[in-house]
């Protein structure tokens, strides 16, 4: 089993990770955090709480950052809706709630309790794993690995340069780049390869669990969302991190150094790779099987109430 931290700022392809996460019987959800970052933290955190609800998750669920270290909050409603999580109604939780403890104190507590056992998979801004980090410096070092859905290498999603994840916090990416903890990153470049179908989605529509139903309403938004922007197809950025885990070797990767621009101006968080012959760099995936991807997505949703 491996033990999981997931630190996500619940929007809709934030939801389709969640599920895949809960669907899997090799990952032990150790803890989830919401932070800030698609829409602000009150709403990520009702998101998650809703979500793990809905997927049977009963793990602790934490609140995470509520603002970017440095720069003004931005959001993604254009993709995710007012709320982060439009399309699905859900009905009043009877067991979530949300833990007295920072979702900050819980990283460095649980990695000093399971010292190289703990896999950080962080698909929101990168600010809690900064500030667990800035607070503790061990963190990066008896984190087990850290899996990232952040950057790009060619265009951005959120300006010209920056996906959304870095460029919300770019100085929190820099200093978790920069930390020396054994990364894997997820950039645009790999992610914006999986895209959910129309006859895939009308499939799990004919599914009449809580969860698939759940799901397929979260997809109709961002559907009708990407389509809205003329961007094709939703692509599922976050939830191959997690796929990431239940088998790496479905995932091509490269060895490189990644830095990001944190002057103020055009290329504001844009992530740079480069080569490097030190023990600095990060495993950036290049491309998954596809095919793969989509069987452990279906199998989550075959298990999940």
């Amino acid at each position: 089993m491996e033990r999981v931290i997931l630190d996500v700022d619940t929007g809709l392809d934030d939801a389709v990770a969640l599920f895949l996460a809960a669907g899997l019987d090799t990952l032990q959800i150790e803890a989830i955090i919401a932070t800030n970052g698609n829409v602000g933290l009150e709403k990520t955190l009702e998101n998650t709480l809703n979500i793990a609800e809905t997927a049977g998750l009963y793990c602790p669920v934490y609140k995470g950052a509520a603002k970017p270290l440095v720069r003004e909050p931005v959001a993604a409603g254009n993709f995710h809706g007012e709320s982060g999580l439009d399309g699905p109604v859900f009905p009043p939780r009877q067991r979530q709630e949300v833990q007295e403890e920072s979702g900050i104190d819980a990283i460095i507590r649980l990695v000093h309790t399971y010292p190289h056992e703990i896999t950080i998979i962080s698909v929101g801004p990168l600010t809690d794993l900064a500030l667990a980090m800035q607070k503790d410096s061990e963190v990066a070092h008896i984190a087990k690995q850290i899996i990232i859905m952040g950057g790009s290498f060619s265009a951005g999603n959120v300006t010209d340069f920056a996906e959304f994840n870095i460029y919300a916090d770019p100085e929190a990416a820099q200093i978790v780049f920069s930390s020396g903890a054994n990364l894997v990153l997820f950039p645009l470049d790999c992610t914006r390869q999986v895209t959910l179908s129309p006859s895939r989605l009308e499939g799990y529509h004919t599914i009449k669990t809580n969860s698939a139903q759940v799901f397929a309403a979260c997809m109709d938004t961002y559907q009708a969302n990407y389509a809205r922007q003329k961007q094709g197809w939703p692509q599922m950025h976050d939830p191959l991190c997690v796929a990431y885990l239940a088998d790496p070797e479905k995932v091509q990767t490269e060895y490189k150094r990644v830095w990001v621009v944190i002057e103020k101006g055009p290329t504001y968080g844009k992530t740079v790779k480069e080569e490097t012959k030190n023990n600095d760099g990060v495993h950036i995936a290049t491309s998954i099987d596809i095919p793969w991807f989509w069987s452990l997505v279906d199998k989550a949703l075959a298990v999940l109430p």
